[in-house]
């Protein structure tokens, strides 16, 4: 995962040659995680290496001229009064005499429809200096809405089911419960199909979702081409991208159907959207 996750680092790690000594215990992720908790900068600043400098990886994975985006962008977060801050590892390995590890944040914020969570996916190279770890290499996503999917369920849509049938199932199910079916059409491939997913179980959505919905994952098919004639039936074209969404009441018509790509981004939505999404189409 990590050498998938972060080319531009070990790109960078064969250029600056770094060496490490391996045998005292990682610690780094965890004081660089209370640095944050105790809104100390003076202190997280102390966890990015100065000899040689830390640099920071823009967007496209490259390396900038010093830490200073990293560091602005944390400082911006501090400020902000974050609440209810958590690093979780979601991967770590040794690596070119590094210690890599990619983590997610995720914190409370204020927002205009009150307290929220957000996220940040971030990923550092740690090196061994002296009594210390330091960081010599890092980089994060912008502050984001949708929980990233970090680790997909790889079941999501099952590559053997009869679509026909689970839709069938579900509409007898949501007739018997007063509720309305949701087709999600995508793949096991589509990053946005599990950031959808992920959205749905959160539990302001999910509240809303198991009292109103029946949800079918419909899958289209590595090729996506697999259940093109289901896709159609219910007026949900998937020439431009998946996610993509149908509605349907229990007797099978079509109450809403996308048309534009509006869920094939997912990552870039609020769940708040999400929310309103559900309420507008419950029964």
């Amino acid at each position: 995962m990590i050498n998938r996750v972060f080319p531009a680092f070990l790109l960078l790690l064969s250029i600056t040659s770094i060496a490490q000594t391996q045998s005292a215990a990682f610690d780094g992720v965890e004081k660089w995680k209370g640095a944050l908790a105790a809104s100390d900068m003076t202190l997280l600043r102390g966890a990015y290496s100065t000899d040689p400098p830390a640099k920071a990886l823009d967007k496209e994975k490259k390396p900038t001229a010093d830490i200073a985006s990293e560091t602005d962008f944390w400082q911006k977060v501090i400020s902000s009064g974050p609440s209810s801050l958590e690093v979780s590892t979601v991967g770590e390995q040794d690596e070119r005499g590094l210690h890599v590890v990619s983590l997610q944040v995720s914190m409370k914020v204020n927002t205009p429809r009150g307290a929220r969570t957000r996220y940040v996916r971030e990923q550092q190279a740690w090196q061994r200096q002296g009594d210390n770890w330091r960081i010599v290499v890092a980089s994060h996503s912008d502050l984001l809405k949708m929980r990233p999917a970090l680790k997909p369920n790889p079941n999501l849509y099952d590559k053997n089911a009869d679509a026909r049938s689970e839709i069938k199932e579900a509409l007898t199910a949501a007739a018997k419960g007063h509720q309305r079916v949701i087709l999600v059409f995508g793949g096991n491939w589509c990053y946005d199909c599990h950031v959808l997913d992920q959205a749905f179980h959160q539990d302001d959505v999910a509240s809303i979702l198991e009292k109103n919905f029946r949800v079918v994952h419909v899958d289209i098919g590595d090729d996506g081409k697999k259940n093109n004639d289901v896709a159609a039936e219910y007026k949900t074209p998937l020439n431009k991208g998946v996610p993509v969404l149908a509605i349907l009441s229990p007797d099978a018509k079509v109450l809403y159907s996308q048309q534009n790509g509006e869920w094939e981004s997912a990552r870039s939505l609020d769940p708040d959207d999400v929310i309103v999404f559900l309420n507008k189409w419950k029964p």
